[in-house]
């Protein structure tokens, strides 16, 4: 048995993740293609855990960006 490659990166699949087809994944402002998905170990709000022909990954959910700041209430001016 050879050792697979292993790699954690955070981003989002593109498309649903499937046994049998190629993960999609959008990681750093660039869409990267896998090879066939053999085997989906953990899927929770935090990561997912796959194993490809080639590599092992754990997909990371992105940290979310504050892109506008927050404007507290204040309450009714008077």
């Amino acid at each position: 048995m050879s050792d697979k490659k292993q790699t954690t990166l955070s981003g989002i699949l593109l498309t649903p993740l499937t046994v049998g087809n190629c993960a999609f994944i959008r990681h750093n402002g660039n869409t990267m293609r896998t090879s066939r998905v053999v085997s989906i170990s953990e899927v929770n709000a935090r990561q997912i855990r796959f194993e490809t022909m080639n590599t092992r990954y754990v997909l990371l959910a992105p940290a979310v960006e504050q892109s506008e700041p927050v404007m507290e209430y204040a309450g009714a001016a008077a």
